[in-house]
């Protein structure tokens, strides 16, 4: 697992091709986390309020969630096109085979 680096830590004058490569894929990844804990809460809350009785509201979360699950894909897909234009498409991955 790698430590995430400042993106306000690097100079742009010390900035490498693979340093900025690292900074984009370490955005995207922030990202698509920020977006699944949101979908974790909010399908928690939708499932709760199924318990007490709050259909629509719950459907209205699970809608909710159904739309984070597409920024999702939307946002993996996006880091996939950017570093496909920026000459970085090359699967690089973890010993855990996530991106970064």
């Amino acid at each position: 697992m790698t430590l995430p680096v400042r993106w306000e830590s690097v100079k742009q004058s010390d900035a490498t091709p693979h340093h900025n490569e690292f900074v984009i894929r370490n955005r995207f990844e922030t990202a698509s986390i920020a977006v699944d804990v949101s979908i974790s809460v909010v399908f928690i809350a939708g499932s709760l309020l199924f318990l007490f009785s709050l259909t629509k509201v719950g459907t209205v979360f699970f809608l909710l969630d159904s739309l984070a699950m597409a920024a999702r894909a939307a946002i993996r897909l996006h880091r996939r096109m950017y570093l496909q234009k920026i000459g970085a498409d090359r699967e690089v991955t973890n010993e855990e085979g996530s991106y970064y």
